[in-house]
């Protein structure tokens, strides 16, 4: 079952921005993904897994024309109630009603973990991408302090984690070199070290992933 049809789970998503943890792992965030974004042409993108908007208003932020989708209307109730300057549709990742090579970037957030088929994705994604495209994505780390643990959480229990070893065999398709950048450095008792403190031997919850279509 999609956790995030529920509209308490919606709900609690999008607070969750506005608690002081959550603005800290989002900076953090934001930071990575702005570095990988950094020489991207600012172009048509899909992004995949909207949830409730929070990183669309980002991503048009940084002046990309956006289309949105997600298969929870629940989370695009919340989304369209920002009235960001974007597109968003009900629609499944794992089966795009796009042509093929339609947009220049594809983004997905910390989606992927809860598809059922991670590989359909990155074939869809794949055959979207228009050549010299850019795949941007933002996963969760199993061998975090998150991953260690999601079986205590109702969000994270069912959903498949990631590591830079799988994502590495997972976007084999693309046969190009991978840029992965990761953050958000957590001890056991959660508590953030990145940026004032030693990482070594700290796995990062955060994993940033950028790969280009070979023209």
């Amino acid at each position: 079952m999609n956790i995030f049809l529920k509209p308490e789970i919606a709900q609690h998503y999008d607070e969750y921005y506005q608690t002081e943890f959550g603005k800290k792992i989002d900076r953090i965030e934001k930071e990575i993904i702005s570095a990988l974004l950094r020489n991207i042409s600012r172009k048509e993108m899909l992004e995949l897994g909207c949830g409730t908007g929070h990183w669309t208003h980002y991503f048009t932020q940084q002046g990309f024309d956006v289309t949105a989708i997600d298969n929870s209307e629940e989370m695009l109730k919340i989304a369209k109630n920002k009235r960001i300057n974007a597109k968003f549709l009900n629609v499944n990742s794992q089966k795009l009603p796009f042509e093929n090579e339609s947009f220049n970037t594809v983004s997905s957030i910390t989606m992927l973990e809860f598809v059922d088929n991670q590989e359909a994705v990155i074939k869809e994604v794949y055959r979207v991408l228009k050549k010299d495209g850019w795949l941007i994505l933002g996963c969760l780390n199993a061998n975090s302090i998150i991953g260690k643990n999601k079986e205590k959480d109702e969000t994270f229990k069912n959903a498949n984690l990631v590591t830079v070893e799988s994502l590495k065999s997972k976007l084999r398709i693309f046969n190009n070199e991978i840029v992965f950048k990761v953050g958000v450095h957590t001890k056991p008792n959660y508590e953030i070290v990145d940026n004032n403190d030693d990482t070594t031997g700290v796995e990062p919850v955060f994993i940033g992933t950028l790969i280009q279509k070979r023209a």
